[in-house]
């Protein structure tokens, strides 16, 4: 009898679940869950039948959980373990302890603290990229590296260094029509993932924990591929790459570019990009490709050494200028950490003239939040005597798991009412093309960020 496994998102909606970059935003977005749909079709791929249960649809979803467990009758559950969503994940597992023999998690939470997730119910950890082994962990194998069990504990992560061997992921299984986010407008969208792996060393990111310090990408031909499956047989042509950023090999994003026009294919994209390197000739051929907007991972420019940010000032600036003639719109995302200034307002008032001397199109602002597995944890576990109650670490919430002289959830609102004031049309804009689910979620949600009023 072919074997089944239930793949279940988190059941939190405004927390910041993370793959590699936020899944589910407190500011109007439910991004569709790539990486369960990734794994599901490596097991499908191995004559393994596999459902993606949507939490994040029930009002409900412990119970959803349940009924869904009852009827499909699953070998084994696989679920994604952030920290800021760990309290609410943790229900997923109490919920299958008696009733699904193998649950298995994944992401850098569990494999940070491995002990914690056994002891709340997980039978499998897989460490490492979670396709290398969910085949064997439902099988009941066992693996040299990249498989954790209670009795294997800490083997070596596993990764996989042929990307291109990955099937496409299984969007079949889930209503892609369900997802929104206000950055991508009113229509379908899909989620890319073109490399993995990062050689820097920013202390707050957990990525090169993750998917560990070597850089893999694959090929420009599997990756437009996959764009073109999913334009065919999903009528998708808007895309969010959650790469780390897509320009750490410049080269290959130029032939992606250059392939993407080759092909006449007519898409919108997204993603994050790194500074450096930027150039003019690249971002020319990223617009024409279709790219509408980059995410610059800005953090605190005064705080850049100290940061290990491998970047400066002035290139930071020259980035924003050479996007912003190319006739993309850029986001700069902005880390607020404590300690740094006087007060709030002195510290927003340098925050917002940062982004308005590069002329920033929109940002978003976190606050620091040394998740587990980077390097900022070990830092901070010593320096502020953090507390361990996961709900204080999502960087969008109002509340976090240190003590600080400033209030940086003040601060924030700070920043983002002064940003705003700043910049009415473009908040406009932005809302005028996005999707009433996204309108209605961002209207809600904002009022919380910006005001802390539920």
């Amino acid at each position: 009898m072919k074997q089944k496994v239930l793949l279940v998102t988190s059941p939190a909606i405004q927390k910041n679940n993370f793959w590699t970059c936020s899944i589910t935003s407190p500011i109007g977005s439910i991004m569709p869950p790539c990486d369960l749909a990734s794994i599901a079709a490596v097991l499908r791929k191995n004559n393994i039948e596999p459902k993606i249960l949507e939490m994040r649809h029930f009002k409900d979803p412990i119970q959803a959980l349940k009924n869904e467990v009852a009827v499909f009758q699953p070998d084994a559950i696989v679920t994604n373990i952030g920290t800021a969503s760990a309290i609410e994940d943790f229900e997923i597992l109490a919920a299958a302890k008696d009733t699904v023999e193998k649950r298995i998690c994944f992401c850098f939470h569990a494999m940070a603290l491995p002990d914690e997730l056994f002891e709340k119910g997980a039978t499998h950890i897989l460490a490492g990229d979670p396709e290398y082994s969910i085949v064997a962990a439902v099988r009941g194998e066992t693996l040299e590296k990249g498989l954790w069990t209670k009795e294997t504990i800490k083997r070596e992560p596993a990764w996989i260094s042929d990307l291109d061997s990955l099937p496409f992921p299984a969007l079949d299984l889930i209503d892609i029509d369900a997802y929104h986010a206000l950055i991508m407008g009113k229509n379908r969208f899909a989620i890319l993932l073109s490399n993995r792996g990062c050689p820097y060393e920013c202390p707050y990111c957990v990525l090169p924990f993750l998917f560990g310090h070597k850089f893999r990408t694959m090929s420009v031909d599997r990756v437009i591929s996959e764009i073109e499956h999913n334009i065919k047989e999903f009528g998708i042509r808007s895309f969010f790459f959650i790469d780390s950023a897509i320009n750490i090999n410049p080269q290959w994003t130029m032939e992606f570019c250059k392939e993407i026009q080759r092909r006449n294919l007519k898409i919108r994209w997204c993603s994050n990009m790194r500074i450096p390197p930027v150039t003019k000739e690249l971002l020319y051929e990223m617009k024409k490709a279709g790219c509408f907007r980059l995410f610059y991972g800005v953090e605190d420019l005064d705080l850049l050494e100290r940061l290990d940010r491998r970047t400066t000032t002035t290139a930071t600036k020259e980035a924003f200028a050479l996007t912003r003639s190319a006739g993309i719109e850029t986001v700069a995302f902005i880390i607020l950490f404590p300690d740094i200034d006087t007060n709030e307002k002195v510290m927003a008032k340098r925050i917002i003239k940062m982004v308005s001397d590069l002329k920033a199109d929109a940002i978003q602002c976190n606050i620091a939040i040394p998740y587990p597995g980077s390097k900022m944890y070990n830092e901070y576990i010593d320096k502020y005597n953090m507390s361990k109650n996961w709900q204080l670490y999502d960087p969008a919430g109002n509340k976090y798991p240190y003590k600080s002289k400033l209030d940086l959830v003040k601060t924030r609102q700070l920043i983002y009412l002064g940003f705003f004031l700043k910049n009415p049309i473009y908040v406009w804009n932005i809302v005028k093309n996005a999707s009433l689910r996204s309108i209605f979620t961002f209207l809600k949600n904002a009022t919380i960020v910006l005001f802390n009023r539920k």
